[in-house]
């Protein structure tokens, strides 16, 4: 057991090593790029202030999301304290691994737990989340003008007609979980029958109810919303732009930053999706390559950091748990 201790503090310690170079890169990477003299001179501190008081409430919805999902997964209730740690576990991890996969990351601090049943509502948790992305990204791509010939009233009632369809086919999706249960069914039956590990990652998805689909739904456009507002609040403050159009340019950015090859962190990716789309606005490109930078500062930057200070605490507590 003590060698066992001894190999939590190499991992952290790495783990700790693995972050902090991995912030001071993608900071130092980052600030040629989006003009730190642009973001002094020209930034309403007010706004960005608001955005840091969205935060909170951020990092709550991620973690009232998660607690929901991982205790309806192994049917139990579980602890808020690691709950809380995997948050900012999944966050720092996934910001130091391509395409975030290293958010996955944060089912190993949920101590004796099953990780496989936590990983198939893992999956499912991020589905959630990219509907409502899918949703009101579809619905803003005909309030930007000339983008897909947006111009044309016929082209922009097509672009409409097709956000409805889009946004009833995920709703429907959503809200009917058996659909998810039945192709993890059958791939299991199909090509892991003799898979006792797939079976217990089949099984997370029993607690994958009616309820829990539209409570999951119902979180994930939360958090959507107040991440998307903190987005909106960075816009204006480099400019003013027309709310609908800085909601409608947030949600497109956010969608094709979803959908575009991944990257660090989404290091550039989130840049440029907001740079392209911004300057279909009107929008200054520097400003809204700044606020989509202090977007990444806040959500991710800071959690992460966050979790350098938090992991010698996770440490003490597993060794407390040892010795008692």
């Amino acid at each position: 057991m003590v060698e066992r201790i001894k190999n939590n503090k190499s991992l952290i310690i790495t783990v700790k090593v693995l972050i902090s170079i991995t912030i001071a890169w993608a900071v130092i990477y980052n600030i040629d790029k989006v003009e730190l003299r642009f973001i002094v001179q020209n930034a309403d501190i007010k706004y960005i202030f608001y955005a840091l008081l969205l935060l909170p409430l951020n990092l709550y919805l991620q973690f009232l999301k998660w607690r929901y999902a991982a205790q309806k997964a192994v049917g139990q209730k579980i602890a808020d304290k690691p709950l809380w740690v995997s948050v900012f576990a999944g966050i720092a991890l996934g910001f130091v691994t391509p395409g975030r996969v290293g958010e996955l990351g944060k089912l190993f601090a949920l101590g004796k737990q099953d990780k496989l049943k936590l990983l198939s509502m893992t999956m499912i948790e991020k589905i959630y989340d990219a509907f409502p992305v899918i949703i009101f990204g579809a619905f803003s791509l005909p309030f930007i003008p000339e983008l897909f010939f947006t111009g044309s009233a016929l082209m922009r009632a097509n672009l409409m007609f097709f956000a409805l369809v889009v946004a009833l086919v995920c709703y429907f999706v959503a809200v009917h979980p058996g659909l998810f249960r039945t192709l993890v069914k059958y791939i299991r039956l199909n090509f892991f029958k003799k898979s006792s590990r797939f079976e217990r990652f089949s099984a997370g998805l029993d607690g994958l109810k009616n309820r829990t689909a539209r409570v999951l739904l119902l979180l994930s456009t939360l958090l959507f919303f107040v991440y998307t507002a903190q987005f909106v609040l960075l816009i204006n403050s480099f400019g003013q732009i027309a709310p609908m159009h800085a909601f409608a340019g947030v949600w497109i950015s956010v969608m094709l930053k979803t959908f575009l090859p991944v990257s660090l962190g989404d290091i550039g990716v989130r840049e440029g999706t907001a740079a392209y789309v911004f300057s279909l606005l009107g929008f200054p490109v520097p400003a809204a390559v700044s606020a989509a930078f202090l977007l990444f500062a806040i959500n991710i930057l800071i959690p992460s950091i966050g979790v350098l200070f938090m992991f010698p605490f996770t440490l003490k507590r597993k060794e407390s748990e040892v010795n008692s």
